[in-house]
């Protein structure tokens, strides 16, 4: 996985001659907080700034090299003021990194710094200890991810495949409010478009992709015919995305699709997916039922995951009681989630049965998700308003049997978590929600500070 580019600018102290007496203690922190950033990023470090020239000159290099991500650190006693210069190279909140040390002064010089960002209104996080620690590690690394998320959505484009689907008016978005809030290209086709690429495609490709399929799922469905049609639908939807730069997505499916062509659930999961017959590839976060803000939620998780599958899945069955939710949907699942860690065996325990739906016929997606720490997290408004409502649980496994008390063909998550669950069900305003592994509602919090939307967390 490509690390992301940071940048971490260590400040000096206009003084030079007295800098010169505690320059070892600069370098020793200097050198420890690249090095325990290294872990996770790639990352820029430009010479120590002394002056403003030196500053502009870090800030222009910084902006050059189109880093958003920026730490600003405090070794010692520092200028203040040149932090103003070098926090203006990223639009987004930047870290102002100190140490403990008792003799370093890093302390006094990082109220002193952070206050005047403070006033002046440059957003900063403060981060004080041993980039070490796990826990002073994560408070810098949950904001750098959520710039990243920040402009990772602002550079995206999402690709509405139909329209409003079955009549499900929370799936329904405002692509002005998305340019606004967001920066993200909202475009338009038609579903037409899957069905006349699906007949021209070469069949060569098409055998190559089906063959595929069929040596890798276990396929408990019988109807080749329909199933080299799902084939063909994907490959349709892949073009699609590439010739239009959609970086995420998503189909309407039902029920044009689902009565009168075939239905669209292999094409959706392997769209999420990290490997097809052609190797592995970058997962293109796509909701069903062409739910914008679903797959506004997909792209998200999936860039705090570093571009890992994301998914949508509908709120089958919870309870506070139990502490515990079933989430299962149609078939947008990516395989992934039967093992992340082999992806190939995560291919042969998705199951393509029968579906329960949809006249013109095609394979469902059957998938029990695998045990893990996940986040669970939905794009949902208010009066108009967005906010961003979030939980983190862990998957728990469960045989294929226990699928047919809600229903059998469907890909399924198993969920524990500590919630308050009554909040959740006046809240949440959606039957959707969408889940990553890993653990993101830090991150999420800081996203939503930058973006300016609500946050919601429904842990206890």
């Amino acid at each position: 996985m490509k690390k992301n580019q940071i940048a971490v600018v260590s400040l000096g102290d206009c003084r030079r001659p007295f800098y010169a007496t505690r320059e070892h203690i600069a370098k020793e922190e200097t050198e420890k907080l690249i090095a325990g950033l290294k872990k996770y990023y790639d990352v820029y470090a430009p010479a120590v700034v002394f002056s403003i020239d030196e500053a502009l000159a870090a800030a222009d290099e910084i902006r050059r090299r189109l880093i958003t991500q920026v730490v600003i650190h405090i070794p010692i006693w520092v200028t203040p003021n040149l932090a103003l210069r070098v926090a203006a190279a990223t639009p987004y909140p930047v870290v102002v990194f100190g140490n403990t040390r008792k003799d370093s002064s890093s302390t006094v010089a990082l109220l002193a710094t952070s206050g005047l960002l403070s006033q002046v209104g440059k957003p900063a996080v403060r981060v004080i200890g041993d980039i070490g620690e796990p826990a002073v590690a994560k408070k810098v690394r949950d904001m750098l991810d959520a710039v990243a998320v920040a402009e990772g959505l602002k550079r995206s484009s999402y690709g509405m495949i139909g329209g409003r689907s079955i009549g499900i008016g929370t799936t329904v978005a405002d692509p002005t409010q998305w340019q606004n809030l967001f920066g993200t290209e909202f475009d338009h086709c038609d579903q037409y478009e899957i069905v006349w690429r699906a007949e021209a495609l070469e069949p060569a490709r098409v055998k190559k992709h089906l063959d595929w399929v069929k040596e890798h799922f276990t396929v408990r469905y019988d109807d080749e015919k329909k199933l080299e049609l799902q084939v063909r639908s994907y490959l349709a939807l892949k073009d699609i995305a590439k010739e239009h730069c959609y970086n995420f997505m998503g189909v309407k499916c039902q029920p044009d699709m689902s009565d009168h062509f075939v239905l669209q659930c292999l094409g959706v999961s392997l769209l999420n997916n990290s490997l097809d017959a052609d190797g592995e590839k970058e997962p293109i976060p796509t909701s069903c039922e062409c739910d914008c803000d679903g797959a506004l939620t997909m792209r998200i998780l999936s860039l705090c995951a570093g571009g890992a599958p994301s998914c949508l899945v509908d709120i089958r069955y919870f309870s506070g009681e139990e502490k515990e939710f079933i989430l299962a949907n149609c078939g947008s699942m990516a395989p992934y989630f039967a093992d992340p860690k082999d992806p190939v065996h995560a291919l042969e325990e998705t199951h393509l049965l029968p579906h329960v739906f949809g006249e013109a016929g095609g394979a469902a997606t059957q998938v029990v998700a695998r045990a893990g720490k996940i986040t669970c997290a939905r794009m949902i408004r208010r009066d108009g308003r967005y906010l961003l409502a979030c939980f983190e649980g862990e998957t728990y496994e469960q045989d294929r049997e226990e699928l047919r008390k809600t229903n059998y063909s469907y890909p399924t998550q198993f969920i524990r978590a500590d919630i308050d669950y009554e909040q959740f069900f006046e809240t949440m305003n959606a039957n959707h929600l969408h889940t990553v592994y890993g653990s993101y509602k830090d991150v999420l919090k800081h996203f939503c500070e930058i973006t300016g939307i609500g946050y919601l967390c429904y842990n206890k």
